[in-house]
Parts: structure tokens; sequence; C-alpha cells
């Protein structure tokens, strides 16, 4: 055999990936010239049509007809090239060929990224490379497989040919170019809905970042993100998608209903409804709704209709039977690919099926798996992604949250750019409890001019950069409602509470999924070290 055998192997597969690529040119964008060019090909015909392909992308072109195509040829001067290939006739019949073949165009890629490794270590080794043994079979191996058997010998092609790319940067090169680009192009990400003290935290939820938000089972996990990421990523008009993991399509639509008519809905049900503005949450599972009840059901509709004009795949849901970071990657890959570049993992689990090793160390690779696929650089998807998981049962009660209590699986905070915890405040923080939380808000004093807010002291202020005048305000939880503490354990875009960052005070409505900023503390009592 001979590397020319090689390639008689790996040609259907190279021409099946590029009639995927030439109905999909959008490919290109994930899949740049580091991970696809002409040394992955083994036939010189199929690198000249992805080639023609990828320059017609690069000019935006979206659709490759026969006229584009040979005004391209004809540039480049290889009209005889071209012909000699078989014209745009055999580009043409491979189209039509493999226009419903989106779906396998990772297994082509994979299969010929193998070829193009198994070249290359045929030119080091001849025929060792393939060559059958009792433990190897380069025909039944994958690439990563291949990479790893001959990984001692061949680190330089591994790092060509395969996912893995290293790069070297020289850090204090073109400092003031940096500058000038932070300037014109600020690091800030989506807000956070009604959320301006959460989106000071983090700058924004940003792309290329993985955030962690743990809270203990029924604390309101699901309920916090639908208010705060997936409301604001109707208000801002942002593909989102969200693999669900315990609740389904209608649990979902349900509690979107009830935010946005608690959140969006009540002024305006004044005019319909004077006084009459809540809805009770319970109603919606009852069913048979008065007239009044289905009104505010159907104005909340409407809201949600004419934010996204006419685009409801804005956000999608993705229920996965079987939860596995196999099937998480697969999905994340195919929907990034259109455009959702936006992910909640709504309960994040160990991978099911993961054989004797023990849930911690399959949950903390799961982590690993999914920092890679968010992440801007080394073959990630630049993707902002946020994950809820379980706090331990054991940690119930706790004053103070860090990582702490995620018992063994803390370890998923060494690749998180964000971790969170949320908690509600417990009897003894109340107003008048052995532990009682001093809470304090800042507030423009444009919002409170004759100084008629509860515990507003006029006489400490500050102004900030934008010359904007805040006073401080003191604020007393009160018995009847119910409170939360937000903290932050990790933020690699801002402070943590160890840091210098005060513990977050929400005050939540459950019944209509309100989660209102009220303040910072500094007085959370700190047990961690007991």
């Amino acid at each position: 055999m001979s590397i020319k055998q090689l390639s008689t192997e790996s040609y259907n597969k190279e021409a099946m990936l590029v009639g995927i690529l030439w109905n999909n040119p959008d490919m290109f964008d994930i899949y740049n010239e580091e991970k696809l060019n002409k040394k992955t090909f083994g036939n010189v015909i199929w690198a000249f049509y992805m080639g023609i392909a990828r320059k017609l992308h690069k000019e935006n072109y979206s659709v490759f007809d026969d006229i584009t195509v040979q005004q391209a040829v004809t540039e480049l001067k290889l009209n005889e090239r071209y012909e000699k290939y078989g014209g745009y006739e055999i580009i043409e019949e491979l189209m039509e060929e493999t226009k419903e073949a989106l779906e396998n165009f990772e297994g082509y890629y994979d299969e010929v990224k193998k070829y193009a490794l198994l070249r290359e270590y045929y030119k080091l080794f001849g025929d060792k490379v393939i060559e059958q043994r009792d433990n190897y079979d380069y025909k039944k191996l994958s690439r990563n497989e291949i990479s790893m058997y001959w990984n001692d010998k061949l680190n330089n092609i591994d790092i060509d040919h395969n996912e893995t790319n290293i790069v070297a940067y020289n850090l204090l090169a073109n400092l003031k170019d940096f500058i000038n680009k932070l300037d014109i192009n600020p690091d800030l990400g989506m807000p956070f809905y009604k959320g301006r003290k959460l989106t000071d935290i983090i700058n924004g939820w940003a792309t290329g970042t993985l955030s962690i938000i743990g809270a203990f089972s029924g604390n309101g996990k699901s309920s916090f993100v639908m208010e705060k990421l997936i409301m604001s990523c109707i208000q801002e008009g942002e593909k989102l998608a969200i693999i669900a993991n315990e609740m389904d399509l209608e649990q979902y639509q349900k509690m979107l209903l009830i935010t946005v008519m608690g959140a969006e809905m009540y002024e305006k049900f004044k005019d319909y409804f004077g006084d009459k503005v809540r809805f009770n949450r319970k109603s919606i599972n009852k069913g048979n709704f008065t007239a009044e009840e289905k009104m505010k059901l159907e104005l909340a509709v409407e809201w949600v209709e004419e934010k996204i004009d006419g685009n409801d795949s804005l956000i999608k849901l993705i229920p996965l039977e079987e939860y596995t970071m196999d099937n998480v990657e697969k999905v994340v890959k195919k929907f990034a690919r259109r455009g959702y570049h936006r992910w909640i993992v709504d309960t994040a689990k160990p991978s099911e099926g993961g054989g004797s090793k023990e849930r911690w160390r399959v949950f903390v690779e799961d982590f690993d798996r999914l920092y890679k696929l968010a992440r801007k650089q080394g073959g990630g998807l630049n993707l902002a992604m946020m994950a809820t998981v379980q706090q331990a049962d054991t940690h119930v009660g706790k004053y103070w949250l860090n990582e702490q209590c995620l018992a063994d699986g803390k370890k998923i905070k060494n690749v998180a750019d964000l971790v969170w915890h949320l908690r509600p405040v417990h009897p003894q923080e109340y107003e008048g409890g052995a532990n009682e939380l001093e809470v304090i808000n800042w507030i423009r004093k444009s919002d409170d001019m004759f100084n008629q807010d509860e515990g507003v002291d006029d006489d400490v202020s500050f102004q900030t950069d934008d010359g904007t005048t805040l006073m401080k305000q003191k604020v007393t939880l009160k018995q009847g409602k119910v409170y939360y503490l937000l903290f932050t354990s990790k933020n690699r875009r801002g402070m943590t509470n160890l840091t210098g960052l005060d513990v977050l005070v929400l005050e939540v409505d459950f019944n209509s999924n309100r989660w209102k900023e009220i303040g910072w503390c500094k007085n959370v009592r700190r047990d961690d070290f007991m």
C-alpha cells in the first residue's frame, strides 16, 4: 500500500465533505483554514473545489451558481484545471447528492482528517502505519485513537492535523493598539433582565465564557434564569438554546407566561382590571380560566409576539432523553452553526452511563468539555454558556456559600469564568433576628428628590464617573417577604466576595417570578470554615 492508496480510500469521504460545504458555506465560519486546508485532502480535485468555495465565502457569496464560480475561476486563472476536474457539472451533481447530508458532516470531517493524519504518519513510518496488529487497525480506530497510538513520535504532526491548536502570543506586544481596541470595542456582554447590579458584577453575559449558578433543590435555579436570562434574550433579540434536563416544554412555557405577566404586564393590566393585576400562579395548572385570567395570558402572549416580531425560533428548547456530554456536544455544535451562541444547561448533571467512574469525576470531566465548547480560542465555539447546578443538601442551612457547597464536584469551579450561589435568607437574618442582615442600596438622587424613601441618608453620597449622585439607603428585610442572597465565589470578569464584592440581596416574588435587586450586604455570617 502507499499514500496513493490511502488517498483512494478517502476519495468518496472528501467528495461528500466538499459537497456539504458547497451547500452550506457558513460552515467555513467554524471550520477555518487551520482546521480545513489543502493538506487535509489527499485528492487534488476536492482540495481545488474546497479552495474555490472558501474564496467565494470570504467574498460573502452564499449561493455558488455556475456564473459566480466561473468568474472566480477566471479571476484566479484556473480555467484549464477547472475544466480538467469536471467544471461546474461535477460539483453540481455532488451538491445534489449531498443537499440533505448536513447532519453527517462531522462524521465525514472526522474521517477526512483521520486520513490526512495517516498520510503524514506514512511519510515517517511507511507500511507500519497501515499494518494491522492486535490493538491497532487504522480502519476501525478513530482519529484521536490513532493519534494517541503514535503520540510519542508524532507530536508535531498531531498539532497540525488534530483539533489541538497550540498558539504562542507575545504578551507584551502591541499594548497601545490593544488600548484602542478596548476603547472602540468594550468587553461588555448582554445585560441581565432588570438586573443592573448583576450586569455590573460581570460586565454582562459575554460570549467565550462558562458560568455556573448553584442553588439547592427546588430553590429557584430555573426561575432565576427564566427571569434574568431568557427574558433578556427576548428583550435583546438574542438567539438562545436551552438544554433541558428536568422540565419539559409546557413547564417552561408556563413559567415564561407567569414571568412575562409579573415582570412586564402589571402596569398594563391596570388599564383593564384596575387593582386586580396579579395572576394566581396556581391557576395556570388548573385551567378552566376565567375571562379575566385568559385575557391576562393572551396579553402576555401579545407582548412576546411584539418583541420577537415573527421570529418564534429565537429560543430553542432541547430536552435530552439521555443526558451525556457526547449528546450535549452534538447538540451544541449543530445549533451553534445556526447562530445560537447563548446557551443554558438546566440542570447540569454527571453524564449518564459513566461506567465505574465516580460521579463527581464524571461531573468535573463534563464541565471541562463544556468549557472547551464555550471558549473563544483553542477550537472553542465562542459561546455564552450558563449551567445551573444543584448544591449539596449537606450545606442546606449554611450561611456563607462558596464552591464547598458543590461537595465533591467543587472542582468544576476550576474551568468556569463565573460561579454564583443562591440561597433564601434564613429566618434569623430578617429584621430583629439574631443574625439580622445590614443591607445597603445606593439610589440616584433624582429618584428621591424629596428624600421620602425609607432609610435614605442624603448625608452619605458619592458621584459616579458619569456625574450621577448616588445616596445611601438602608434596606430592612421585612417578615412575610421572600429574600435571596447571591454569592460570587469566582469571577474572571470582576470581583468576588473574597476580593471586595458584597453579597447581593434580591427580593423574590415566586407567584409572578420577579427577582428584584434591593441592595448589598457585608455582614453575612462566615461559617464556611466550620
